[in-house]
C-alpha cells in the first residue's frame, strides 16, 4: 500500500494568507508544536497569492477577512484555475453561516484563532483527504484509459466468468470472428472451436492457465461465417484481493495474413520466383534425400542437367521480358513431361537441372532426356516472336559417377558442357576425361582474372585496304593474351570465358585506352594510319559514361576523334536498343566513326537499324567465304552492299582470302575490305615495319 503525505516525512509546504505577522506566528508554532514537518510563506494580497501559487505549496491557511483580500477570494481563485490545494479557513471571528458558506466554496475545513490545537488535526485530515482524492482521480483515470483501450485497441479481447461464460468483448472481437457481442454474451467461448485442435490441446492449455495463471499460444478458430483462421492467443486469469481467480482475459490477433507471408517467404526460400520450380537449396536436399534411400535401398537415380541452347543471345536481343516468358514457357513444358515423383528444379539463369528417382537407370534418362529434347522441337510463341530453342543435356548417374549431391551435380555439369561441345540440341553422359576439361578451365580462369594487371594483353592490328586503289583505309585492333604457362591464347578461348567471368568489360576498356595510345605514336613516327577500329563490350555499351570514358582517352593522347571507329555487334543494340541507340547518338556527336559489325549473323531489325547513327556495316566472313562458291551466298552479300549504299552506309568486307572475293565485293560496290589476302593480324612494331607497303587513301605516302 502506498504511504500517506505524513507517513514520507516529507517537508510540507504552506502558504498562509494572513495580514497580522503575528497571528502567522502563532500559527507555525502550533503546527511546530504538533511535530509538522513544514516549510512556509505568508502573503496579504491576491497579487502575492497568485505569485506564491506557482510555488506550488501543498496547503493553504487563510484568514476569511483581510483589509485588501479575503478567504472567499482564495477559494474563487483556486477554482477558476482548477486547483485542488486543501484549504482550511483560521479566523478570529467567523459565524457559522459563514462557515458554511466557506465548506460549500471548497475549504475543507475551519478552525477559530483562539482554538490553535485544532489546527495540527485538520491539516492532517485535510492532506488525507487529498491523497484519497487523487488515487481515485488516478484509478478513475485508469479505468478510462482501460475502457478506451478495450474499445479502440486491434487486439480481440473476450472476458469470462469464472465458469467460462462470457461476459464482455470488444469491437475487435467482433470485427474478427463476425459475431456480435449481443450474440456471444453468456456464451461459452466453445462456439469458436474449430476442431482443428483435438481435447488433449485444450486439457494442457487448461492446465498451464490453472496452474501458472497464464497461456499463450497459437490456436485455429472459426469465425461465424464458417471460416476458419489462425489466432495468437493470450489468456491471463484475474484475481481478487483474496487471491481468488473471478475472471479469464483472452486477447488476441488473427494471424491469417502473417501465416500467408510466412508461407510465402518459406516457398520463395525454397523456389525460383520466376518459374515456381524448386530452387537450388530446395533441390539439394531432396537430392541428398534421395542419395541417402537409395544407399540404404541399393537403388539407382539419375540426375539430368539441362542448359537451354543461345539462350543469352535472345535474352539480349529481345529484351528480359520475353527472356523470362521463354524460361517459364520451357520449365511449363518440362513439367508436363515428367513423373509427378521426379524433381525438376531452376539453378539460375537457363540451368535447370532433373532428379529421376524410383530406381533410375542409364536407360530410363535416356528416354527422360529424349523426351526433354523433343518437347523444344515445338515453337514457342512469346509475345509477337515465334521462337525456337534447343536444350543441351548432361547425365550423371548414381552410384558410379558419385555418391553425394556435390559430385552429381558438377558431374551432371560437366556432361551438360561436353553436349554443347557435341553441337548442342543432345546429351551426354558423364565420363571421368571430362573433369580434365573442367581442370584446365578453372585454371585459365584463374589465370585471365589479373591479366590486365600484368599487362599480359596485346593488340594486333589487321589492316583494311581500299579495293580501288589498295592503299590503307584503317586498322581493326584484335585483342590477343600472351600468357607466360598458356602461351598466345586465341580469343576464341579467352573471351568468351572474359563474358562469363564478367570481366570483358575491363578487357574492353584497356583495349581502347591501347589502341588510341598506339595511334598516337604512329603519328608521332610519322606512320599516318587513318582509322583504329576497336570492337565494344556488352559490359562497355551498357554504361551510361562509355561517352565521357572514350571522350577522356582521346584526350590523353591528342588523337581527334575521326580516327577511332567502334564497333558493335547486332545483338548488343537489339537488346536494349532505346539505350543503345542514346549511347551511340552521344559517341556520333563527338565525331566517332561506328559500324555494325558481322552484319547478317544475329537478329536484324531494320526499322531500328535505319535510325541508327552509323556509319558502316562489316559484312561477316561466313558470307564472304560463299563468294565464287554458293550463289546463294553472293546474293545476301549483294543485298548486305545494297542496303548499306541505300542508307548511306559504307560496305566493309571481312575474311577477304582470294582475289576472286576482292573483284567481287570491288564490282559490287564494296569498297574497303580485310583479310588474309592483304595481311593477317599483326603487333604494332611488325605493322611499323610494313609501312613502305601501305599508302594511305588520302594519297600520302608512309
Amino acid at each position: 500500500m502506498t504511504k500517506s503525505f505524513m507517513e514520507r516525512n516529507e517537508v510540507l509546504r504552506i502558504l498562509i494568507v494572513e495580514d497580522v505577522p503575528v497571528d502567522a506566528e502563532l500559527m507555525v508554532l502550533q503546527l511546530k508544536n504538533d511535530g509538522l514537518n513544514f516549510d512556509w510563506q505568508r502573503v496579504q494580497n491576491e497579487q502575492d497569492f497568485l505569485k506564491a501559487l506557482d510555488t506550488r505549496p501543498d496547503l493553504i491557511l487563510t484568514d476569511w477577512c483581510l483589509p485588501k483580500f479575503s478567504g472567499l477570494k482564495v477559494l474563487e481563485l483556486l477554482h477558476n484555475r482548477d486547483n485542488d490545494i486543501p484549504v482550511v479557513v483560521v479566523s478570529g471571528s467567523i459565524g457559522e453561516e459563514i462557515a458554511i458558506d466557506a465548506l460549500q466554496k471548497g475549504a475543507f475545513d475551519y478552525v477559530l484563532k483562539d482554538r490553535p490545537a485544532r489546527l495540527g488535526a485538520a491539516i492532517r485530515h485535510a492532506l488525507e483527504e487529498k491523497e484519497l482524492r487523487d488515487e481515485r482521480k488516478r484509478y478513475l483515470e485508469k479505468l478510462r484509459l482501460a475502457d478506451q483501450v478495450f474499445e479502440s485497441t486491434g487486439e480481440g479481447i473476450i472476458v469470462t466468468d469464472i465458469d467460462a461464460n462470457i461476459v464482455a468483448v470488444n469491437p475487435a472481437f467482433e470485427q474478427i470472428t463476425g459475431y456480435t457481442k449481443i450474440e456471444v454474451l453468456g456464451k461459452n467461448p466453445r462456439i469458436l472451436k474449430s476442431n482443428h485442435q483435438d481435447r488433449s490441446f485444450f486439457f494442457e492449455l487448461w492446465n498451464t492457465l490453472l496452474g501458472t495463471g497464464h497461456w499463450r499460444g497459437e490456436v485455429w478458430n472459426r469465425r461465424k461465417n464458417g471460416e476458419v483462421y489462425p489466432e495468437w492467443l493470450t489468456i491471463s486469469a484475474v484475481k481478487n484481493s483474496e487471491g481468488t481467480t473471478t475472471h479469464f482475459v483472452g486477447v488476441f490477433n488473427d494471424i491469417s495474413s502473417v501465416k500467408e507471408a510466412q508461407a510465402q517467404l518459406d516457398f520463395l526460400a525454397h523456389h525460383d520466383a520466376l518459374t515456381r520450380l524448386p530452387n537450388r537449396t530446395l533441390f539439394r536436399d531432396r537430392l541428398g534425400h534421395a542419395l541417402i534411400h537409395a544407399q540404404r535401398e541399393n537403388k539407382n537415380l539419375a540426375v539430368l542437367f539441362l542448359d537451354l541452347d543461345r539462350f543469352k543471345t535472345i535474352n539480349d536481343t529481345l529484351g528480359h521480358p520475353v527472356g523470362d516468358d521463354l524460361l517459364k514457357e520451357a520449365a511449363e513444358r518440362m513439367q508436363q513431361a515428367i513423373r509427378a515423383d521426379d524433381t525438376l528444379a531452376r539453378l539460375g539463369g537457363d540451368e535447370f537441372v532433373l532428379l529421376l528417382e524410383d530406381d533410375s537407370t542409364a536407360h530410363h534418362a535416356v528416354i527422360v532426356a529424349h523426351k526433354l529434347l523433343q518437347i523444344f522441337n515445338r515453337p514457342m510463341f512469346i509475345d509477337d516472336h515465334t521462337l525456337t530453342v534447343t536444350a543441351s543435356i548432361g547425365i550423371a548417374l548414381f552410384p558410379q559417377d558419385g555418391k553425394d549431391v556435390d559430385t552429381l551435380l558438377k558431374h551432371a555439369d560437366l556432361a551438360m558442357y561436353q553436349a554443347k561441345q557435341q553441337g548442342r540440341n543432345t546429351y551426354q553422359f558423364f565420363s571421368s576425361g571430362l573433369t580434365t576439361g573442367a581442370f584446365e578451365r578453372l585454371i585459365m580462369e584463374n589465370a585471365l582474372r589479373g591479366a590486365v594487371a600484368r599487362n599480359e594483353l596485346l593488340l594486333y592490328y589487321q589492316p583494311q585496304i581500299n579495293l580501288l586503289d589498295r592503299t590503307l583505309a584503317g586498322v581493326e585492333a584484335l585483342v590477343r593474351w600472351q600468357h607466360a604457362e598458356l602461351g598466345l591464347v586465341s580469343p576464341g578461348q579467352f573471351i568468351p570465358l572474359a563474358e562469363d567471368m564478367g570481366i570483358i568489360g575491363e578487357i574492353g576498356e584497356w583495349v581502347l585506352n591501347e589502341a588510341v595510345r598506339q595511334m598516337a605514336e604512329w603519328q608521332a613516327d610519322g606512320f599516318d594510319v587513318p582509322l583504329a577500329s576497336v570492337n565494344l563490350s556488352v559490359q562497355q555499351i551498357d554504361r551510361e559514361d562509355l561517352a565521357g570514358q572514350i571522350s577522356a582517352a582521346l584526350e590523353r593522347v591528342n588523337i581527334p576523334a575521326k580516327h577511332l571507329e567502334l564497333e558493335v555487334t547486332e545483338s548488343m543494340i537489339m537488346r536494349q536498343p532505346e539505350q543503345a541507340m542514346r549511347i551511340l547518338d552521344n559517341l556520333r556527336q563527338q565525331g566517332i566513326s561506328l559500324s555494325i559489325d558481322d552484319f547478317g549473323t544475329g537478329y536484324s531489325s531494320l526499322a531500328y537499324l535505319k535510325n541508327l547513327p552509323l556509319d558502316r556495316l562489316k559484312i561477316d566472313q561466313s558470307f564472304v567465304q560463299d563468294i565464287g562458291r554458293d550463289e546463294h551466298g553472293e546474293a545476301i552479300v549483294r543485298v548486305i552492299i545494297s542496303l548499306a549504299r541505300n542508307l548511306g552506309l559504307e560496305a566493309v568486307a571481312e575474311g577477304v582470302e582470294s582475289e576472286e572475293q576482292a573483284q567481287f565485293l570491288e564490282r559490287e560496290g564494296c569498297n574497303i575490305a580485310q583479310g588474309y589476302l592483304f595481311a593477317r593480324p599483326m603487333p604494332a612494331d611488325e605493322l611499323t615495319r610494313q609501312s613502305d607497303r601501305y599508302r594511305c587513301s588520302d594519297g600520302k605516302a608512309n
